[in-house]
């Protein structure tokens, strides 16, 4: 029997409305994704781990970080906290310039066992389909589309196991009641989770007409 792969954090990004940019933009979008995740470890003292981190990349811009298990509570806080705020930053910057559209991402969290032997196998592994069944779920989909695209910039989802380990055990700075829990599911997976919005907000509301009082003059 083959020894268990070694245990990892998974970290997942997809930035939304990604598929509907026009090709000419995608690399832009690409390179600024990648630096506002550099930034945000820098930041989260997470710098060494990022440098040598193992990236696979999915369909579309979705990208799986498999980094040292020990970095999931950095991970949580203060990394997506400072991720948000590098968006901002870029999303500030790009309007500036007027060189394309707002980037707002997703973001998973989970742990699980994962080979990285650079045989070409690396990704086949249940952790990596479950991180990313609990990216596409709707309820992270609908916590960043609900959400006012002036100030939110990232939704992010925490797995069960990750939450009770890390989160529930304390080993963050983050309370729990931060969190809001949801049910993940996609295809066959079905589990609970626990989204987090560093800055939550609420859709603007839209204007409504006025409307003509009964019995007004002209009537």
């Amino acid at each position: 029997m083959s020894e268990m792969s070694p245990y990892r954090a998974l970290l997942t990004v997809d930035a939304s409305g990604f598929g509907e940019q026009p090709d000419a933009l995608l690399p832009f979008l690409h390179h600024e994704i990648h630096a506002a995740l550099t930034s945000a470890c820098e930041r989260s003292s997470l710098k060494e781990p990022w440098e040598s981190v193992s990236l696979l990349q999915r369909p579309g811009d979705e990208l799986v970080a498999l980094l040292p298990v020990e970095t999931l509570p950095l991970l949580v806080h203060p990394f997506l906290d400072n991720l948000q705020d590098e968006l901002a930053r870029t999303d500030q910057r790009v309007h500036d310039e007027d060189r394309g559209p707002r980037l707002r991402l997703r973001a998973a969290l989970h742990v699980g066992s994962v080979e990285d032997d650079g045989s070409g196998t690396t990704g086949i592994a249940r952790a990596v389909n479950d991180v990313h069944r609990l990216l596409n779920c709707d309820p992270l989909r609908d916590a960043l589309c609900d959400s006012d695209p002036d100030v939110t910039f990232l939704a992010a989802i925490i797995s069960s196991e990750a939450f009770s380990r890390y989160v529930e055990g304390g080993r963050t700075s983050l309370d729990d009641s931060r969190f809001t829990k949801v049910r993940a599911k996609a295809k066959k997976f079905d589990q609970p989770a626990w989204v987090y919005v560093p800055r939550p907000s609420r859709l603007p509301e839209q204007a409504v007409p006025a409307t003509p009082q009964e019995g007004a003059a002209g009537d």
